[in-house]
């Protein structure tokens, strides 16, 4: 591992990380070059009729593949396929399929698998890369310098009920299993489920890889925030790509006969994959983004009453429930958006909105609505990404989330016309998530605060960076460590160290620490954000980490803590987002946590805790 000494000794560290960034080389197109490639996916699963926006045609950013397909980012592999499935590589390039927007959906032929992967992973990543503006890294645990640095995904990777992602094996891998004898909807008995015809799935998993990618220690479960975190952020970038299809939207909008049967469909996640587990038979999704019945209870502007069952924060929920308190609370606040800019059209029209459903819609008026729910759901989905460039690096907590959420659209949207994050602030607060210490629910309080002091970094600015022919494209590993070097000086320095929250080596620990490793920088990024106005807006954002041992009641564990900083192309430190380690209650918190409903996460051997491998398998397999 890259590493900085100092005659005092160690005072930071380099992450190999860091120089993996340069490792992710996405396609270069030849300017002659289609912008995308077409292809058929299923936009929920097999389970949804073609009739109601079950299949669509979707524009895959191009890049020249290999049979499997093997592109820059994704290389699918097609072992393990049921005997009944033909699974040899499949060339997407062959003239007949790129005539043809690749291989007609269906489940039966076993190439159409790799198809499907490959598209929604690739529209997975574009998302994230579109919100911001850079490539993303895989977190494998691959340290070699081979490149272009991949993520296998494995359309057949093992006879479960299950899908998962793993930053050890370097891969997804989605399972296939026969469905129960008390199946429900239009799954056969016995027949067989794949997960990777199952859109929801494949974004999911394809997120919790690229989340990774942003933040490593969001993987160690220190409180019950983080694992749910994981899930409910992986099930909300599922439902907005939903949205990002307007046809698909058109038609659910078009099929509506009550309230919320239109929405429904388009908010059930993996809804084949409930359906075929089901052991009542009783036809159920596996989760949904949806808490309450009916559209009109979703209305951040209306205060809760008793008849409203909304699902609220509860420490004690499972990882997935308690991630879809998130989902749902971020969901309601898009649903209040796109209520509020839809209302003109309905004026125009003549019509009462609270006769949604109850009435018949013109064809404009459908195409008109689902535009704008299209257009909102991706401006959500954009804010979602972005906000991860706003979380501290470690202990995330659904409240941090909405000053992240707050912070990252208010930086490129000042006005806020139409209240987005007036939304966001209500609808997290009816559901008991709001962050701690603060007093007023208003943008300037809940967003972060730059710091007190004004601190420069002029080896950061960006007229001293260098790129690969944009800033969204790292120079080169040597280019990035250098950035690292000069930031894990900058932030490790007697005289700043302080504002950074970090424990200097060699300085005496604060009370109850034990030990404090060497701070750690575990990546030093370029955000690029396109505001409603055309501007570009660029900054730096950095991670940096730092674990240390502590001492609560004569039991022993690691704490997580460090900064994001947020670097303006000056070298001007504009946020630090910090997690500190001197908070009594933040140890006690965690103490609790491991000893209680995140026990399943941890190990203890004597008086000493240990956290186990594979968090998200344990995760899933609950």
């Amino acid at each position: 591992m890259p590493k900085r000494q100092s005659s005092a000794g160690r005072t930071f560290e380099i992450s190999t990380r860091v120089a993996r960034q340069a490792l992710v080389r996405r396609y270069q197109r030849d300017r002659n070059a289609p912008l995308t490639r077409p292809l058929r996916i299923y936009t929920l699963d097999p389970s949804v009729s073609d009739r109601i926006g079950g299949v669509a045609t979707v524009r895959v950013p191009y890049e020249k593949l290999e049979p499997g397909p093997i592109g820059s980012l994704f290389k699918v592999i097609s072992d393990g396929a049921p005997k009944i499935l033909r699974h040899e590589p499949l060339d997407l390039d062959d003239p007949y399929l790129l005539l043809s927007s690749g291989l007609r959906p269906s489940p039966a032929n076993g190439q159409f698998h790799p198809q499907m992967v490959y598209a929604v992973c690739s529209l997975t990543y574009a998302a994230f890369r579109r919100a911001l503006g850079r490539d993303i890294s895989w977190a494998t645990n691959d340290d070699s310098a081979h490149e272009p640095l991949r993520l296998i995904v494995r359309p057949f990777g093992a006879r479960v009920a299950n899908a998962g992602y793993s930053r050890e094996a370097g891969d997804l891998s989605f399972g296939f299993f026969n469905a129960g004898k008390k199946r429900a909807g239009f799954t056969l008995r016995d027949g067989i489920i794949c997960t990777a015809l199952s859109h929801d799935i494949v974004a999911h998993e394809t997120t919790h890889a690229l989340l990774d990618g942003l933040r490593s220690l969001f993987l160690n479960p220190t409180n019950v925030d983080v694992p749910a975190f994981h899930e409910g952020f992986s099930d909300l970038v599922a439902i907005f790509l939903h949205f990002t299809y307007p046809e698909v939207v058109e038609r659910a909008i078009g099929e509506w006969e009550t309230e919320s049967s239109g929405i429904t469909m388009l908010t059930d996640l993996a809804r084949e994959f409930g359906y075929a587990r089901s052991k009542t038979g009783r036809a159920k999704a596996l989760r949904s983004g949806v808490d309450v019945e009916g559209i009109a209870a979703f209305d951040s502007d209306v205060l809760p009453g008793k008849e409203q069952a909304l699902n609220r924060y509860d420490p004690n929920l499972e990882p997935h429930a308690l991630g879809s308190v998130l989902v749902s609370a971020v969901f309601e606040a898009f649903v209040t958006v796109v209520k509020r800019k839809i209302d003109r059209f309905f004026r125009i029209a003549d019509l009462d909105p609270k006769m949604l459903g109850q009435i018949p819609l013109g064809e404009d008026l459908i195409k008109a609505i689902a535009q704008e729910a299209s257009k909102v759901a991706g401006q959500f989905l954009n804010v979602c990404i972005r906000a991860i460039d706003y979380c501290p690096p470690a202990d995330m907590e659904l409240g941090e989330y909405l000053r992240a959420l707050i912070t990252a659209d208010s930086e490129v949207e000042r006005e806020d016309k139409w209240g987005f994050r007036e939304a966001l602030m209500r609808s997290f607060r009816r559901r008991d998530i709001f962050p701690d210490h603060v007093p007023f629910m208003t943008e300037d309080a809940v967003q972060w605060q730059p710091p007190d002091n004004t601190l420069c970094i002029p080896e950061l600015a960006f007229a001293k960076l260098r790129f690969d022919g944009e800033p969204g494209r790292p120079a080169s590993a040597k280019e990035m460590i250098r950035q690292a070097d000069a930031l894990g000086r900058f932030v490790t320095h007697p005289a700043h160290v302080i504002h950074f929250h970090l424990i200097r080596p060699g300085s005496a620990p604060p009370k109850g620490i034990v030990q404090a490793s060497p701070p750690m920088v575990e990546s030093v990024r370029v955000a690029r954000r396109v505001a409603p106005d055309g501007q570009v807006v660029f900054d730096l954002v950095a991670e940096v980490t730092q674990s240390c041992t502590v001492n609560v009641a004569g039991n022993m564990f690691d704490m997580d803590g460090g900064c994001t900083v947020v670097i303006d192309p000056q070298g001007e430190v504009r946020y630090s987002i910090s997690k500190r380690f001197t908070s009594d209650a933040r140890r006690a918190r965690q103490h609790a946590a491991m000893s209680g409903p995140l026990k399943e996460f941890w190990t203890k051997s004597g008086r000493r805790y240990k956290q186990k491998p594979g968090v998200l398998q344990r995760v899933h397999a609950s």
